[in-house]
């Protein structure tokens, strides 16, 4: 859970989930900020685990209490799963569907009386339980840009939505269909982020790997050639999740021969059992992510491998669970995000034989230790090396390859570093700049 609230005086937005909501929070901070609404607390909402929605809950209720005056506007994937719950929740005083939640309007009529059609004197006069049942989609040109305060790395929506079918997965039905934003937008937002200071730019969405899927103009490698080609003061330029199943050789190719794309890729595995994958509706096989990943490292040996991976989908057995370990050293993965299942509501998966939620939670945490184990072998790679670096703090940063590093020395926030790696622990590389850009 991410809080952006700009002081006292000004409105709070909190957010759960995914980078694209956190990009989605900064412009609804700005909507809000230039509207006035400094009396409404905006809460942005994930759907993606039970977890979260629980958390969600809690969060609603704990403001509650602390404020039964408090007027609480939910939109996000949540709330857009379950309307009608969590209008009757206390607290809460309104809801903006997913598809008009960037919509500059659709903040105006939070200060406008739906029946009268007057604006009241104050924000704190929203009407109560006033839901929004706009269906328009937002224009990608208007939600390509977040403005990310006091922050390095700039994030850029390029897409919406989703056309896959997986059986756990509620945001098909929460975002709707891919939906790619225009080149030509993406390109003038990216050039407004460096604009502001941002040293690197992040492709994000809900699954960039289907940009332009359909389209003439071509699809995610045409348009990371497109940006690089038209920004040439563009020099970081970094991917979010990746679907294996959309990464051919001419993404590859892409991948391998930009040097300004920073060699860091991380995929939406979920499985390394060829049967749950199938009962999934991945499009990928774990052969497959072999074959890709190796294809990858053969052609940009300092690429970094990440993934997403879920366990105890129903029906997984303790060799089925094996295989998703093995996937793991295989894909030469070294950077994962694991979960355990989570049965959301009206998904397929819901109907399946459940594994037990203890043998998941075990399972999830003995992929961790998996995880840890081969990053630290992976960081052990880099010990008597000298990285690239960009400081995200005064003794923190990340390589391009997006391993985390500690510095003994203070950096400067938002430089690049010549850094000298010399020891590991955990989840960093500990060393010293040996060059520093005051720049």
């Amino acid at each position: 859970m991410s809080d952006l609230s700009r002081g006292e005086q000004e409105n709070k937005i909190i957010t759960f989930g995914c980078r694209l909501n956190l990009c989605e929070s900064e412009i609804i901070h700005d909507f809000a900020k230039e509207l006035g609404l400094e009396d409404i607390t905006i809460i942005n909402t994930c759907a993606v685990t039970a977890e979260a929605e629980r958390k969600l809950r809690q969060t609603i209720r704990k403001l509650y209490n602390e404020n039964n005056s408090i007027k609480i506007i939910l939109t996000g994937c949540a709330s857009e799963l379950n309307p009608d719950f969590y209008i009757r929740m206390d607290g809460v005083a309104g809801i903006i569907s997913n598809k008009m939640k960037l919509s500059k309007d659709e903040y105006v009529s939070m200060t406008v009386d739906p029946i009268t059609n007057t604006k009241p004197a104050s924000a704190s006069k929203i009407v109560p339980a006033y839901v929004s049942e706009s269906s328009e989609a937002v224009n990608g040109s208007n939600v390509t840009l977040a403005t990310y305060k006091g922050r390095v790395r700039g994030f850029l929506q390029i897409q919406n939505g989703c056309d896959q079918k997986c059986t756990y997965c509620v945001i098909r039905l929460v975002r709707g269909p891919n939906v790619s934003f225009p080149k030509d937008d993406i390109v003038l937002q990216t050039k407004k982020l460096l604009q502001k200071g941002y040293k690197e730019i992040v492709l994000t969405g809900v699954n960039i790997s289907s940009y332009g899927r359909g389209a003439e103009t071509g699809g995610l490698a045409s348009l990371i050639t497109y940006i690089l080609k038209s920004v040439p003061e563009l020099r970081r330029l970094r991917l979010s999740s990746l679907d294996p199943a959309d990464i051919d050789d001419e993404l590859i190719n892409v991948i391998s021969s930009e040097e300004r794309l920073l060699p860091h890729i991380h995929e939406s595995i979920q499985a390394g059992d060829d049967m749950i994958l199938k009962r999934m509706l991945r499009r990928h096989s774990a052969a497959q992510v072999i074959e890709i990943n190796e294809k990858i490292l053969s052609r940009r040996p300092e690429v970094v491998l990440g993934a997403d991976m879920m366990v105890g989908f129903p029906t997984e057995t303790a060799e089925m669970f094996e295989n998703t370990k093995l996937l793991m050293e295989k894909a030469h993965i070294s950077l994962l995000h694991s979960f355990p299942f989570s049965p959301r509501p009206s998904t397929p998966a819901c109907g399946m034989p459940m594994v037990e939620k203890k043998v998941r939670l075990a399972r999830a945490a003995e992929l961790r230790e998996l995880s840890q184990n081969l990053l630290t072998k992976k960081m052990q790679e880099f010990i008597g090396k000298n990285v690239v670096i960009l400081a995200e703090s005064d003794y923190t940063a990340k390589t391009n390859s997006f391993l985390q590093v500690k510095s003994r020395k203070k950096l400067i926030v938002g430089n690049e570093y010549l850094f000298h790696c010399e020891s590991c622990e955990k989840k960093h590389i500990i060393g010293n700049p040996i060059e520093i850009n005051e720049d």
